[in-house]
Formats: C-alpha cells, structure tokens, sequence
C-alpha cells in the first residue's frame, strides 16, 4: 500500500557520544573505550571510510525536520559533519591526540564484518539550515571525560 502522505527521510551517519544508554559498539565510542581501557585499537580494513555525528546533533536535526517540514518533506537527508568523512585509520590518529600512548595496530589476517565503506555530502541538510554544533573531537573528550567514571561498563555492550 502506497501512502501519499509527505514524509521527509533522514539517513544518519555513524552516531558517536554519551547518553543515558551508550552504544560501545559504535565506532568512535568504541575507539575512544578501547584507547581509554586497552592502549590499544586494532584496526581491519582501515581504509574503510564513514562519516560521523553527535548524538545531540542527531536529536537537533529531527527537531529541524519537524520545524522545516514543508521544506524538506519528500526528500532524503543525510545527517552527519560535512568534515568528518574519516577512514577508520584516520579515526584512530584522531582519538590518539587524545591518548599519545595509544598504539594503533592494523591487521589484515581478519575482515571487518561490517562492509560499510562510504563517503556522503550532508550538505543538502546544511542548505535548509541545519548546522551541526558537536565535532568529533567535541565527542572523543566528551567520552574520555565520561569513561573515566564508568564504573561497569558490560551493560552497554550490544553482544
């Protein structure tokens, strides 16, 4: 059944930052967890390339949707920083600002299980005046800041 009702699609870029139910298995939290707790991030397929977004940015974005919908509607939007279209590699360079000691160690004996390997352009969200407030390196001291008092941390696991 068709609906011809309007309706405006917003595709997300890989989410990152604190909430009241964290995601470890998102690549800048995880990233960020595992040079936090382990020194280390072992890489696979480190040229595999996403784009990233804040996950209050992700809530201001459905609130812009809501407010510009006889603008936007029936059109697809990507969510995510115009300037953050990183390889998982240059990723880990990034969070390694953070945490100097960090070693950054790629494998190629294994594969990723997640293919995702993209660039996109937010920029159609950024002309009906969207603007991102929260970079990644706004997320990466957010999460080494919010690790630091985490007590357990299993919870938040999607295993």
């Amino acid at each position: 059944m068709e609906s011809s009702k309007p309706v405006i699609s917003l595709r997300l870029a890989t989410v990152f930052g604190v909430s009241p139910r964290m995601r470890l298995d998102l690549l800048v939290n995880d990233f960020t967890w595992q040079a936090m707790n382990t020194g280390a991030i072992v890489l696979y397929e480190s040229g595999f390339v996403r784009n990233y977004i804040h996950i209050e940015d992700v809530a201001r974005a459905f609130i812009h949707a809501d407010q510009n919908f006889d603008l936007m509607k029936d059109q697809p939007y990507n969510i995510g920083l115009e300037d953050a279209n990183l390889s998982k590699k240059e990723l880990a360079l990034k969070i390694k600002v953070y945490f100097p000691e960090l070693e950054i160690v790629e494998k190629e004996f294994s594969s990723d299980t997640d293919k995702r390997n993209y660039m996109v352009s937010n920029r159609k969200i950024i002309d009906t005046g969207f603007a991102p407030m929260h970079s990644l390196d706004d997320g990466i001291k957010e999460l080494k800041q919010a690790y630091a008092v985490f007590k357990r941390v299993d919870k938040y696991r999607n295993a």
